[in-house]
């Protein structure tokens, strides 16, 4: 009887570990999609780990986020603070940055 009760806990929590697992992923590509592919235009690859998701009162979430990645020899890291309702990114903070700086491009041409 105990074997059989602690087999149906367990396949009960199954469906929910991965409902959060697709859920993480589902959020990785959102923050991917809004922020981070910008970010990291051009590089060699780069990683993001979701350090946070708090539910609000009001029903929004903030989540914090790490996203890390090389380019040459070169690694920038860039840790922040989004305000999402829904599946909408609302807003966001950087918390943390280091490595390279965003590139822009520049209306004077370059001097020879």
């Amino acid at each position: 009887m105990r074997l059989w009760l602690a087999t149906m806990l367990i396949c009960m929590a199954l469906p929910a570990g991965l409902s959060a697992a697709a859920s993480d992923q589902l959020l990785e590509q959102l923050l991917r999609g809004h922020t981070f592919d910008r970010a990291f235009e051009g590089f060699d690859y780069y990683s993001v780990i979701i350090e946070e998701d708090r539910s609000q009162a009001d029903g929004s979430r903030e989540v914090t986020a790490v996203a890390s990645g090389r380019f040459l020899q070169n690694i920038k890291r860039i840790k922040i603070l989004f305000l999402l309702v829904g599946n909408h990114v609302i807003g966001g903070q950087v918390l943390e940055e280091t490595g390279l700086p965003p590139c822009h491009a520049s209306d004077e041409p370059r001097a020879s």
